[in-house]
């Protein structure tokens, strides 16, 4: 975190919009930006969610980058993977998408993309250092008019043309009849997830799609159980055969089933997972699932199954998208890649988009529901059992560097084989438990998250490594 209260993570930056992001601060922040991106093709993608906050925030970001001699391409209010899908299309080098993304409505953000993904730590560690150092008055504003340098452009037709040629859409279009809320929580995915289901050929009901008199969400953003009351009473009580949620940037999905049952965000993810490894047309090639280390172990379950391959990296969007890359990029075309947090419910299937996907997923989900004929709670039912546990550990003033150290030799004192990637620790039994302590990239807490096949396990698991990790900090 730097002087102005802003957190550097490894998905961007991250503030409360009136009191962190204030206007030359935000502007500080896209020229550092500029002087970060040094090379001849000055073009950047910006994009933003529908927190309020992000008018002035957007504002403040073209005069940096205008500062900065960029060329913009503004796609106004957009989901996040609107906008990259669009800066990969049309090969714009950078980006910057303006989201608090889940995070409550008071705070904003900054989601900051460089050639293939976010930002890298190092880079992020560059702009905060050139934040200190930057005088406004220096920059000269450049003299261009601005119709030059801007060019205002809606990409949303053509993403659904895109994400539709992934889907079996004659199939679909033939046979659904399926009843679908969506909660869009007034965020950005109101735009386009109802036109791309709408195409699929579901009977569509929006709830909460608009922002309040006075501006506020109609709902807290984050879609987990607590927040989509509203969507669980629409469905059981509609007998609508399955409810769709999003947060503000919708990059994440929620589902809810014809039950009235929140899933788990990985459900979703393991259901696309298991449609495509039984799909016969990818039976002969050699098939890669990237998830990141606080995934649940059902994933290693299907791909047992169906003699494919796990590969998990760091907890962060960037890791998966580079583990992918690298995948397609050293092999034949004999081989699949695709994946996704499981925290999220965002799928990623990097030959359509690079990352998390909210409302992807919500097209493939429908494709499973129509092309099985089967309901929701059917399908999950086949799924692999397993349950989760986890404890938040407050660690303000703590040093995370020497508290992981620390509760890693107490671990394998205890006999535990622990696997470390960066300040993530990670120990189990194969396919039949794991726990993780996982330092937040985002606020100062640890998250002990555990899961096993039996409920009782998965609790005094996480339990007795919070215990743990506390003693280590007393």
């Amino acid at each position: 975190m730097d002087e102005n209260g802003l957190i550097f993570t490894l998905s961007g930056i991250r503030g409360r919009a009136e009191k962190d992001f204030k206007f030359n601060t935000v502007k500080k922040i896209a020229v550092a930006f500029g002087l970060l991106i040094d090379g001849t093709d000055k073009k950047v993608v910006i994009g933003r969610d529908t927190r309020p906050s992000g008018t002035l925030i957007e504002q403040a970001i073209i005069e940096g980058l205008i500062l900065s001699g960029f060329e913009i391409i503004n796609l106004g209010i957009c989901p996040t993977p609107v906008i990259i899908h669009t800066k990969n299309k049309l090969n714009i080098p950078v980006g910057v998408i303006i989201t608090g993304s889940h995070n409550p409505q008071q705070w904003n953000g900054l989601k900051l993309l460089s050639t293939k993904t976010f930002l890298n730590s190092d880079d992020l560690e560059i702009i905060s250092i050139y934040l200190e150092n930057i005088d406004l008055n220096s920059y000269k504003k450049n003299q261009s008019s601005s119709e030059q340098i801007i060019t205002n452009l809606n990409p949303i037709t053509d993403y659904i043309q895109d994400l539709l040629s992934y889907v079996d859409l004659i199939t679909i279009k033939k046979k659904n009849n399926l009843r679908v809320v969506i909660d869009s929580g007034a965020g950005a995915g109101k735009l386009v997830t109802p036109k791309v289901l709408s195409e699929l050929g579901c009977d569509i009901k929006l709830i909460n799609n608009d922002l309040l008199a006075n501006n506020d969400f109609p709902r807290e953003i984050e879609p987990i159980k607590e927040n989509l009351k509203d969507l669980i009473m629409e469905v059981w009580h509609g007998k609508y055969d399955i409810g769709f949620a999003h947060d503000t940037d919708a990059d994440r999905l929620a589902i809810i089933g014809e039950n009235g049952v929140c899933y788990p965000e990985d459900i979703g993810l393991a259901l696309i997972t298991q449609y495509y490894l039984k799909n016969q047309q990818y039976k002969d090639k050699e098939i890669y699932f990237v998830t990141n280390l606080a995934s649940s172990l059902r994933f290693e379950a299907i791909a047992e199954k169906y003699n494919a391959n796990v590969i998990r990296t760091p907890v962060g969007e960037r890791f998966l998208t580079e583990e992918m890359e690298n995948l397609i990029s050293n092999s034949s075309e004999n081989r699949l890649v695709f994946g996704g947090e499981g925290s999220c419910g965002g799928f990623m299937f990097p030959y359509f988009n690079n990352t998390r996907d909210g409302i992807f997923a919500a097209a493939k989900i429908v494709e499973i529901l129509v092309k099985t004929g089967k309901n929701i709670s059917q399908l999950v039912a086949k799924l692999p059992k397993y349950y989760s546990h986890r404890v938040k550990i407050n660690i303000k003033n703590v040093d995370t560097k020497s508290l992981i150290i620390k509760v890693k030799t107490e671990l394998i004192n205890e006999g535990e084989k622990v696997e470390q990637i960066e300040n993530d620790l990670r120990f189990g039994h194969g396919m039949d438990w794991f726990v993780l302590i996982h330092p937040s990239n985002t606020e100062p807490v640890i998250r002990v998250i555990s899961e096993a096949k039996r409920e009782s396990l998965a609790r005094v698991y996480c339990e007795a490594t919070a215990e743990l990790v506390n003693l280590s900090i007393s």
